[in-house]
């Protein structure tokens, strides 16, 4: 397949990045030039079970600096509620309590790092997310345009979560955040990233990555919520490296997008490193989902936890892949997985796939997986004891997804995902 240049040369590319990043560091600007040309020359990444071919994306532009624009008047209530918020990629508003910043916490924009912290930006970025995988990242590694930088230092614990929000508006092609999080030991934090668009007339492309550091000891609460329009096409991708006893806990929220394909790898690459992971999913109308759950045990006496939920509606279609990773050497490793479907209508799709990758033969690995229909019979009995069709799937919906998001322990994140579930099962 020829590179993706319909919309944007190969020239325009290469020209844009030149000018838009001329004045970052030599190494910054020889490490987007590397990738530019990583990504002109990669082929659309294979997914099995998600064509992408058909979707032309190539049409998309890529090389594009987005207007200007704020916050509509619905979520303008973020500029009191959140530390940073990007509009099209652009800063428009930070706020870093100074009882954090006394505590030597740097909490900084991407674009800021650039210039305010680039001896961590130099050594963190790209160790943990591999920009080299495929077209998408590769995109997101050449030209990220913002996103958070979070450093906490040793023994330092945040006393509330942080809370980012990153907006396109119905005029921008292209949204790539990049967000790099390093804890030091003993360190403890909880962030909070949301993804929220307008519905525009053409197609926008979001390349996502988020890079995540957690040093011995180290404690993480992430939580993402993904709300995009209908016209956006996502690619996410989110990276944890894991310390000896330290623990990153994975809240993730997919209801947005027309497309949406998301993987996040936890690499348990020190004795005593945890990874609990949590993804709710909600598919509604034509949507087409497709998210991978890694946990990369290289240690020994390493633990993951894996859940899924997820709820199918009209003709939406998803696919969530576990993956249980176990390398020779890391005895004693406890990882399991559990993934479940509910699919409400004949028409929707959905697989879930479990998978266990094992070269060590002193662990426990278990796992479980499911995807069917709404009970029929259950709606039936709610409905004959007063409940409408409606009130009575709610009901299902609900108690099929309660398992998981009520273990989420970050309560305005478990209250946004509740109510995200609401206005899915209201579409």
């Amino acid at each position: 397949m020829a590179p993706m240049a319909n919309a944007t040369s190969t020239d325009q590319v290469r020209k844009f990045a030149a000018e838009q990043f001329a004045d970052e560091p030599n190494w910054l600007r020889a490490r987007r030039n590397r990738l530019v040309e990583v990504y002109l020359a990669a082929p659309l990444p294979v997914r099995q079970r998600t064509p992408l071919k058909s979707r032309k994306l190539d049409q998309i532009p890529i090389a594009t600096v987005p207007g200007a624009s704020d916050l509509p008047n619905d979520v303008q209530n973020l500029y009191q509620v959140a530390n940073l918020i990007t509009v099209n990629g652009q800063t428009m508003h930070i706020h870093v309590p100074p009882a954090w910043r006394d505590q030597g916490v740097i909490l900084l924009s991407m674009k800021q790092a650039v210039n305010v912290a680039p001896q961590l930006l130099e050594e963190y970025l790209g160790t943990v997310v591999n920009d080299d995988v495929d077209k998408f990242q590769a995109l997101n590694g050449a030209l990220w345009q913002n996103g958070i930088f979070l450093y906490v230092p040793a023994r330092v614990t945040l006393d509330h979560p942080i809370t980012v929000a990153h907006f396109g508006s119905s005029n921008v092609s292209n949204v790539l955040p990049r967000s790099l999080l390093v804890l030091d030991q003993e360190a403890r934090a909880t962030i909070i990233e949301q993804y929220l668009s307008e519905p525009g007339p053409e197609r926008s492309l979001w390349a996502i990555a988020t890079e995540i550091v957690l040093k011995d000891g180290a404690q993480l609460q992430y939580g993402a919520m993904q709300q995009l329009a209908a016209t956006a096409e996502s690619f996410v991708r989110r990276g944890a490296q894991v310390g000896r006893d330290a623990h990153i806990y994975w809240n993730l929220g997919e209801f947005g997008s027309s497309l949406s394909i998301a993987e996040h790898t936890s690499l348990l690459e020190a004795p005593g490193g945890q990874s609990d992971s949590t993804t709710v999913f909600f598919g509604s109308g034509t949507q087409h989902q497709d998210y991978v759950s890694v946990a990369k045990h290289v240690a020994p006496h390493t633990t993951s936890r894996m859940v899924a939920r997820g709820v199918m509606k009209d003709d939406s279609r998803s696919v969530f892949t576990g993956v249980t990773e176990i390398k020779k050497g890391a005895v004693g490793t406890d990882g399991r997985q559990k993934e479940k479907i509910l699919m409400l209508s004949d028409t929707a799709r959905a697989d879930a796939i479990p998978s266990l990758l094992i070269e060590e033969s002193d662990v426990f690995a278990a796992h479980a997986a499911s995807a069917g229909p709404v009970d029929a019979a259950a709606i039936f009995y709610l409905m004959s004891r007063g409940l409408s069709e409606a009130e009575a799937i709610r009901m299902v919906v609900h108690g099929f997804l309660a398992t998981a998001i009520d273990a989420i322990p970050v309560d305005v994140l478990r209250q946004n995902v509740w109510n995200a579930v609401e206005r899915k099962i209201a579409e």
